[in-house]
């Protein structure tokens, strides 16, 4: 019971933290249509319209439901893309499962650390298939930047 309470607080810390603090990673806020269900850090969130950001935390990125409102954070690592390229969201796709993998803007690039339903996933379909084809298939959304 403690440690559900300690999540809690912990994550309606960061929650806070980056929306008081306004968006420092990306260089802007992402918005993008996901068009299916999809799971951060083990959260489903359902297919709409959504709002990428980090705040003052910037290993941390926010992603929120525009429609519900509903609301996940993960940590993230920063990555290098190549200058002028699109503002996109990555997914692993593994069967009829998708989970946000890294979020690309014009500049920067955060990679999501692999939640546990995400290694889950790989292990089943590792589990069904040979290596060579445990991969996950990528799904590349775009995004703008928001105003």
């Amino acid at each position: 019971m403690k440690k559900q309470i300690l999540n809690i607080v912990v994550t309606l810390s960061v929650i806070a933290a980056i929306s008081i603090a306004g968006f420092a990673g990306l260089g802007g806020n992402l918005e993008a249509n996901i068009p299916f269900d999809f799971m951060v850090n083990g959260k489903m969130l359902p297919a709409g319209k959504y709002i990428v950001d980090s705040g003052s935390v910037q290993s941390a990125l926010a992603i929120r439901s525009f429609k519900t409102k509903q609301a996940a954070i993960s940590l993230t690592q920063d990555f290098q893309v190549r200058a002028g390229g699109k503002p996109q969201l990555i997914f692993h796709r593994y069967g009829n499962q998708y989970f946000l993998a890294k979020v690309i803007s014009g500049t920067d690039g955060k990679a999501l650390l692999k939640s546990k339903a995400e290694r889950e996933a790989a292990k089943a379909k590792r589990d069904l298939l040979t290596m060579k084809d445990a991969e996950p298939e990528i799904i590349t959304v775009n995004a703008q930047v928001g105003q």
